[in-house]
């Protein structure tokens, strides 16, 4: 019996490894579960596959988003679809936007940031979500800079009373070695063709002139922050800078000057966004009554076998090995970045 139990064990991981080989190196195929492509409708410079979540509910519903961690544009690098990665929560956010049967849309943000343009995207995709239907953001430990950013775009924010928000403002930094390569002997050479190709070169001490330009380049995106916040939250922009400058609120502080509409759970805010969708869509009072809209919880979509095969529809590109399997570092390579430090 203890030699069948073995047999039908290792029968079972033999198959579960042949579905993941299957799925890394399968050739492309014309179909829908396959198709990588640009989100075109947001002008997305993601490159993203094809997401398909699995419901039970085939008419009216409200879908919830889950956003989780650093918002960025990196492709995944695990074997499994992460549903809540930023990459993730565009499409979905794209697919939801379309769909005629989602009346409302839930965003359960868990981040303390990210790069510039992809909260930039976010933030563009929840604006025109919210043309077509209620949009309302849900805040969990944290939802500050980057995280900020895509909520302001909402109709309503809910936050808790210890939820870490706000950080409205850019950042970028590096490590200066040259002091320290000095005392060693050491020296760096560089080669270029431009005279600023190498700002922000570790190997040499910064020119007044560099932390000029760098500093216009912060002060630009930091306006843009500040231009989208006023105009997602329908505040004055004088009004955003004064509580702005990179400061961090609770859920709290955060309601009392106006950055969250109300402290409330991830519970309370899928209310709001029931009431929301029947003031928007008068029918659904008279299909659904008292009763609840039905609720989509996005990452929970995923079936097992999507588990499994569900990299089939992602293909192994130059640029994936390029950023994952041999990714260095570059002296030169800044991107502001809103995160909390």
């Amino acid at each position: 019996m203890k030699y069948y139990n073995k047999n039908i064990a290792a029968l079972i991981i033999i198959i579960c490894i042949i579905c993941i080989f299957v799925g890394l190196f399968s050739p492309k195929s014309n179909n829908k579960l396959s198709t990588s492509r640009y989100i075109t409708e947001s002008k997305s410079h993601f490159p993203i596959s094809s997401i398909h979540v699995s419901t039970p509910f085939k008419e009216e519903k409200i879908s919830i988003i889950k956003l989780d961690g650093i918002i960025n544009d990196s492709a995944n690098s695990s074997l499994f679809r992460d549903l809540t990665s930023s990459n993730s929560v565009l499409e979905l956010l794209v697919k939801a936007t379309k769909d005629q049967n989602v009346k409302a849309i839930v965003i359960r943000i868990n981040s303390p940031g990210g790069t510039v343009a992809a909260s930039q995207e976010l933030y563009k995709a929840v604006i025109n979500a919210r043309k077509k239907k209620p949009v309302v953001i849900t805040m969990g430990d944290i939802a500050a800079s980057g995280g900020y950013y895509i909520s302001s775009a909402a109709d309503t924010i809910f936050a808790n009373p210890g939820t870490l928000t706000g950080s409205i403002g850019v950042i970028t930094s590096y490590l200066n070695f040259y002091d320290l390569l000095n005392k060693i002997g050491v020296k760096g050479v560089v080669i270029k063709s431009g005279n600023y190709k190498d700002i922000g070169n570790p190997t040499r001490p910064m020119t007044p002139e560099e932390r000029k330009i760098l500093q216009t380049l912060l002060d630009d995106t930091y306006d843009q922050f500040l231009s989208d916040v006023s105009k997602g939250r329908n505040i004055p922009k004088s009004t955003i800078a004064k509580i702005a400058q990179g400061l961090i609120y609770t859920g709290k502080q955060a309601k009392k000057i106006g950055l969250v509409d109300y402290l409330g759970d991830y519970n309370q805010a899928i209310k709001h966004a029931q009431k929301l969708a029947k003031q928007r869509f008068p029918y659904l009072v008279r299909k659904f009554k008292k009763k609840d809209i039905p609720i989509e919880e996005t990452w929970k979509g995923g079936s097992i076998l999507d588990m499994f095969v569900g990299v089939i529809d992602r293909h192994i590109s130059p640029s994936v090995i390029d950023n994952k399997l041999l990714k260095t570092y570059s002296y030169s390579k800044y991107q502001p970045l809103w995160l909390l430090e």
